[in-house]
């Protein structure tokens, strides 16, 4: 909404009136004096329904593009802080999102203005997704957002006479390291962890705490998130500062923190959803779930339905498109073979660049591009978009590892393997999805004996390490490969998109299309393929028909 939209009325929130006729604050005893970009930035803020205001939109829009510093903005809020009663740590009515803006907390209502009065018949301003009627209002306040995650003050009781500023550094540096993360509302409460907590609570509240122990003549950092309505403790983990805070020691930690608590939270958030949802977010959640986890063709399609809906209603809604993105480049996530193609692919990348648009800021929708653009070998730009992926969030071991792929995929080979280390040290619990980019990496080096170490670690025949695998063993001379290859190409034929089998040229392109191996390395898994596969028409059982 922008600012012209509410000058023929007025906005009301508590004891509090913004006339936007007469463009005054005024207050339980009167008109308050507060200047014009104080005024303007307070109807922004009180129009957004408590959505996130971003400095950029406040300094294109208050001051009209105008290069200021920030100061200037900081300036304006104190003011309306003032103004209101308002104070930073506790917030009634402004909330600071660490890094990114402000949101307007205080319920709003819009009125008329009376002819002669400031005061005029009110009605309650639409919110963005309608609560339903038993949802409480802490889980009103949550409506079409993603999880808030508060950090409150370190403890550092224990080091403090001998590490005065290390909590302190430590919690800055893992703030930063957090505000790159577009997946959570961020909230800086530099209370301790029970007066903060109490600020705050929500259906999707948590709170990531830490305690600075003595450890020799080093710290200990003792790190939990836990959810802000029960308290359940949802990860914790144990790190060590070897003297209280140099760069890179402090750079671990912060990496450990931000790379795990997250994923914990975000896995915590999908434990505890509803079947169904009116919530947009919510629903987002659960379609986004469902498009990773679908067991058919019925099931994935069902995921890019709900959230081609989610985008019909929000098409400022980022986060549903990365998801969408993905289920038209993967053939709906591997579940129906050979389903999406060159139309598919180039709507994909058409949501790719308005899903970037929606949120320029977000890590995601950069890698999410970088796999558009790589599908069409424009190699260039591919790299360009996870480049900014990684810069914008380093600390997110998902979007480390995409890069590393695409850059196997490019022939960069060391390049791939040092974002697959930093992978690794950025999630411990090495995963299935791991164990097949690090396989697929040791084929393309041609470390076939490592590369099958690799693919058998992974715990569920994810359909490309299988081929790997296959290939590996062909190549080494073991006997379960040609069989490894069988099961492959019968499972490939279940899950075909159509009654007709493949031919092994169209198979083999759908395998290329899919893994856009560099040099001899391409060459060689289509040669250990091709000797592995069943010969034409011999088939275990005849092909499904995808409706």
């Amino acid at each position: 909404m922008s600012i012209g939209e509410a000058q023929d009325g007025e906005l009301r929130f508590e004891d509090f009136v913004l006339d936007c006729v007469d463009e005054r604050l005024i207050g339980p005893r009167g008109p308050i004096k507060i200047g014009n970009k104080a005024f303007k930035v307070l109807l922004l803020m009180a129009q957004q329904n408590g959505r996130l205001l971003t400095k950029d939109v406040l300094f294109s829009s208050v001051w009209d593009g105008t290069i200021v510093s920030e100061s200037s903005l900081t300036s304006v809020i104190k003011e309306l802080r003032r103004a209101l009663g308002d104070e930073s740590r506790t917030p009634r009515y402004i909330e600071s999102v660490y890094g990114r803006g402000y949101r307007f907390i205080a319920p709003v209502t819009k009125g008329i203005a009376m002819a002669g009065s400031s005061r005029g018949a009110t009605q309650k301003l639409p919110a963005a997704d309608e609560a339903a009627p038993h949802q409480s209002d802490g889980r009103r306040e949550q409506q079409g957002r993603p999880p808030l995650v508060l950090v409150s003050r370190f403890h550092d009781e224990a080091i403090c006479l001998r590490h005065p500023y290390c909590a302190q550094e430590l919690r800055e540096e893992v703030l930063s390291g957090l505000a790159r993360v577009r997946e959570i509302q961020l909230v800086a409460n530099d209370c301790f962890e029970e007066e903060a907590s109490h600020s705050r609570s929500g259906a999707r509240g948590y709170q990531l705490i830490a305690t600075l122990l003595p450890e020799g003549d080093g710290v200990k950092v003792i790190a939990r998130a836990k959810r802000l309505n029960d308290g359940l403790i949802v990860w914790a983990d144990t790190m060590s500062l070897a003297d209280g805070g140099t760069a890179g020691g402090v750079e671990k930690i912060v990496r450990r923190i931000v790379g795990a608590a997250l994923p914990a939270v975000d896995d915590d958030v999908l434990l505890g959803l509803p079947r169904n949802a009116s919530d947009v977010y919510d629903r987002y959640l659960i379609a986004k779930r469902k498009s990773f986890v679908a067991a058919d063709f019925v099931e994935a399609k069902g995921a890019a339905d709900a959230l081609e809906r989610i985008l019909v209603e929000r098409p400022d809604f980022a986060p549903a498109y990365a998801p969408l993105v993905r289920l038209y480049n993967t053939d709906f996530g591997y579940t129906a073979f050979g389903s999406t193609g060159a139309r598919e692919r180039a709507y994909a990348l058409k949501l790719a660049k308005n899903g970037l648009a929606a949120d320029r800021a977000n890590a995601h929708a950069h890698s999410v591009l970088g796999w558009c653009y790589l599908w069409r070998d424009e190699r260039v730009l591919s790299r360009t978009s996870f480049e900014q992926a990684l810069a914008l969030n380093p600390y997110n071991h998902v979007r480390v590892q995409e890069a590393a792929t695409a850059w196997m995929y490019m022939g960069d080979i060391e390049g791939s393997r040092s974002l697959l280390e930093r992978a690794a040290e950025l999630n411990p619990n090495l995963d299935d999805a791991f164990y097949q980019d690090l396989g697929r990496l040791q084929f393309i080096e041609g470390d076939l004996e490592a590369a099958r170490t690799s693919l058998e670690s992974v715990a569920h025949g994810l359909i490309w390490s299988d081929l790997y695998l296959g290939a590996c063993e062909i190549a080494l001379g073991v006997n379960s490969g040609r069989d490894r290859l069988g099961e492959w190409h019968e499972r490939v034929l279940n899950s075909w998109r159509s009654a007709r089998p493949p031919s092994r040229e169209e198979l083999l392109r759908w395998v290329g299309r899919h893994n856009p191996l560099p040099g001899e390395s391409n060459s060689r898994l289509f040669r250990l393929v091709e000797a592995g596969l069943p010969e034409p028409g011999v088939t275990a059982r005849a092909p499904r028909a995808i409706r």
